[in-house]
């Protein structure tokens, strides 16, 4: 009896294996849930010879084929959020039903970058505002708030807020530094209309308005500020957070949808024949066209560069329907340009890291400035030198930590035998170009070779503040 309860209970198991196979030439394959990319069946020789990643690609292949993949993620989730208060596939259920991503929960729970970091990043914004308004632009730097940052009144209560957040302690970096930025969370705090989507990471449109005009009185530009402008509230907007959790579910939040007339904005970039269709094609998360987007609009003032992250999307309508020129960005990093009257830099909180992995693409300008005596002569002071931009010389890579504190700043000096050229450097450890992690202490700048005399250069960096130092020689340059 034992021994055919066994054979049974096995043979359930086989079949239940199965059932995915079987049903696949009736129902297909599963769809891409969320951000997924669709994947073909590896191959087993590559251009490497044996693919050794073979097993684990097939494995993935194989679970994307299993038509019950989707409902079994459905009532796993469900079982994971609803009913056990938990987390589940980078989602957390909250209070009222609210979905919050797990990408934000370190600056929930308070978890920062260093001092150091945090001073790097303010001062790499500063140096970009510097760069902006050296070529006449009007600057402004904003970090849009993670939803649980406005609304920590629907975490789930287990989940203990921390004191402080990269974003507060910023703050006080981007005050002391002077530079032009924009409290977002200030702007939207204390609305009595929901701002941010429940069921998705970002804003509504209607906070998208709030984070336009905000945007416009920081920059004291003249704009229609669409008080009173007619909208439509509706139940049908399936959120990024939904499609991750509870894919083809039909769950739907509600969205503001307002009336923005677009007739005289042309899209040079990219074309499209219809504007309305293209401008929701933008708005929308598909994200396969809206790298570069680039408007005329004879009606406008003005024109516009600017940086933005999916937050930037819903904001589209009214930037466009303002400026005459519009040029609105996903590329990082931030490429500071001639030509634009404004320039925008929009970010998200949880994305602040990342500003100090690649140094913004922005001519350095010589300033006065002379090396302290103290010389550190070590093995960790390097540079490396990258000319493959035409008309540009970047120059990057690390110094001994020894050489800086908190709120040192970082310089280069060329000297050759008729001039001394000295320039301030982004604190940034370029990761793409040098790998390994960053400790806080990387430069980067970037020269135009037309600005600086043919010659032979010795280059030499130091710091200021109380661990001031100069290194020798690190590279000899050739313009």
């Amino acid at each position: 009896m034992k021994k055919t309860l066994q054979i049974v209970y096995i043979a359930v198991f086989l079949l239940l294996c199965c059932v995915p196979m079987v049903l696949k030439p009736f129902f297909g394959g599963a769809k891409a849930i969320g951000n997924e990319a669709e994947n073909e069946f590896p191959k087993l020789m590559d251009e490497n010879g044996v693919n050794r990643s073979f097993s684990t690609e097939a494995d993935a292949w194989f679970t994307k084929q299993n038509p019950l993949r989707v409902p079994l993620i459905n009532a796993e989730n469900t079982l994971r959020l609803s009913l056990l208060h938990g987390s589940s596939n980078g989602v957390i259920q909250g209070e009222r039903g609210w979905l919050f991503s797990e990408e934000t929960l370190d600056d929930y729970f308070g978890v920062t970058l260093s001092p150091r970091a945090l001073y790097s990043l303010a001062k790499t914004v500063r140096l970009t505002q510097d760069a902006a308004e050296r070529e006449g632009s009007r600057f402004v730097f904003t970090v849009v708030p993670n939803k649980n940052t406005l609304y920590p009144q629907y975490m789930p209560a287990r989940y203990i807020k921390g004191e402080s957040s990269n974003l507060s302690l910023l703050r006080q970096y981007l005050d002391k530094l002077g530079v032009h930025w924009l409290d977002m969370e200030q702007a939207l705090a204390g609305q009595e209309k929901e701002l941010y989507l429940r069921d998705d990471t970002h804003w509504n449109n209607l906070g998208a308005l709030y984070g336009y005009n905000a945007v416009m009185d920081a920059l004291e530009r003249e704009h229609e500020s669409y008080n009173g402008a007619s909208y439509t509230y509706r139940r049908d907007w399936t959120g990024d957070l939904t499609k991750m959790a509870f894919p083809d579910s039909g769950r739907v939040c509600g969205q503001y949808y307002f009336d923005y007339q677009i007739d005289s904005v042309s899209f040079k970039q990219p074309r499209g024949g219809d504007n309305a269709a293209l401008l929701e094609e933008l708005m929308g998360d598909s994200e396969k066209r809206d790298g570069l987007i680039r408007t005329d609009n004879p009606s406008g003032q003005n024109s516009l560069y600017m940086l933005r992250d999916s937050f930037g999307r819903a904001m589209l309508p009214y930037f466009v329907s303002r400026y005459q020129s519009a040029t609105v960005s996903r590329y990082y990093p931030f490429a500071v340009q001639a030509g634009y009257d404004d320039m925008v830099w929009e970010i998200v909180e949880r994305n602040l890291p990342t500003l100090t992995e690649t140094a913004p693409r922005a001519i350095a300008a010589v300033i006065d400035k002379e090396p302290p005596p103290q010389v550190c002569d070590s093995p960790d002071n390097s540079m490396q030198t990258d000319d493959s931009a035409e008309g540009s010389l970047k120059l990057f890579g690390v110094l001994d930590k020894h050489m800086l504190d908190t709120e040192s700043n970082i310089y280069v000096q060329l000297c050759s035998d008729k001039q001394t050229l000295c320039y301030e450097a982004f604190p940034v450890f370029e990761q793409e170009l040098l790998g390994g992690t960053d400790d806080g202490n990387g430069f980067s700048l970037l020269l135009s070779t037309q600005d600086i005399p043919k010659g032979s250069y010795s280059a030499v960096v130091f710091t200021d503040g109380k661990n001031a130092a100069r290194t020798q020689t690190l590279q000899t340059i050739t313009i």
